[in-house]
């Protein structure tokens, strides 16, 4: 499966939170299908989460996610971007 065909389940309200924090969904199956191919994802069984990283350019991208019958449920996500200048 490409990144392209993964199904996301997003509420409204993390939605909102997504567009606020300027992260796209193609972004969250980016970094979604990364962690299912290269297994780089750690896993919370009590609560049945996944969470992953993925850096894209100068963004690091993290995800919390469960996998679902029909996609993903993502539960959160966040970005930070960051440059380092040499001497």
């Amino acid at each position: 499966m490409s990144w392209e065909e993964i199904k996301l389940q997003v509420s409204d309200e993390l939605k909102q939170l997504l567009k606020d924090r300027s992260i796209s969904e193609n972004e969250l199956k980016r970094v979604i299908h990364h962690a299912e191919t290269e297994g780089d994802k750690l896993y919370q069984p009590e609560a049945n989460i996944y969470l992953t990283k993925l850096t894209m350019g100068l963004a690091t991208f993290y995800v919390e996610y469960s996998i679902e019958e029909d996609g993903y449920l993502v539960r959160a996500a966040y970005a930070h971007r960051s440059r380092i200048v040499g001497e």
